[in-house]
């Protein structure tokens, strides 16, 4: 199931970025989405950048037959690696997002776009779930909190920003 959100930042692509590398951004990311625990790790060298976050997060809401094999407890990994910038400034990740042992994931790509003295941020990939009979089903009431968690972020970045 494809799934694609957009939204802009009212920053500079350079301290947009600096704020994605920021621990302090990525765990008030996490918190925000209703993490019961979480674990931020930051890979910065010359060639890529790599982000990582692990979230436990409850199930309740989950559909109930979902919520049942899951337990109460669901385990998210999410893993953005990041390329150097180009000419413009702009820069892109690939993005993957796990369910720690469900065979549901997200992968897609993150760009992070210049406009001025605001940035475009705009996130496309496929959620898949690979369970048979009932995939599509997983991937039908799924969407909605992948969805959800992308716009958390990125109000979650306009806060930070605006205190910066």
């Amino acid at each position: 199931m494809k799934i694609e959100e957009t939204w802009t930042y009212d920053a500079p692509a350079d301290q947009v970025f600096e704020m994605l590398l920021d621990p302090a951004f990525q765990q008030a990311k996490c918190s925000a989405t209703g993490a019961l625990s979480q674990s931020v790790s930051i890979k910065d060298d010359a060639a890529v950048q790599v982000i990582e976050t692990h979230r436990e997060m409850a199930t309740e809401g989950l559909p109930e037959n979902v919520a049942r094999i899951v337990g109460k407890t669901l385990k998210i990994i999410e893993i953005q690696r990041w390329g150097q910038p180009g000419e413009d400034g702009s820069r892109t990740a690939d993005i993957d997002v796990s369910l720690g042992g469900l065979p549901v994931n997200f992968a897609g790509q993150i760009q992070l776009t210049p406009q001025g003295d605001t940035t475009k941020m705009h996130v496309l990939g496929e959620l898949r779930a690979r369970i048979p009979l009932v995939g599509k089903k997983v991937e039908t009431a799924s969407a909605p909190a992948f969805s959800g968690g992308v716009q958390i972020e990125a109000q979650t970045g306009r806060e930070y920003l605006a205190r910066r």
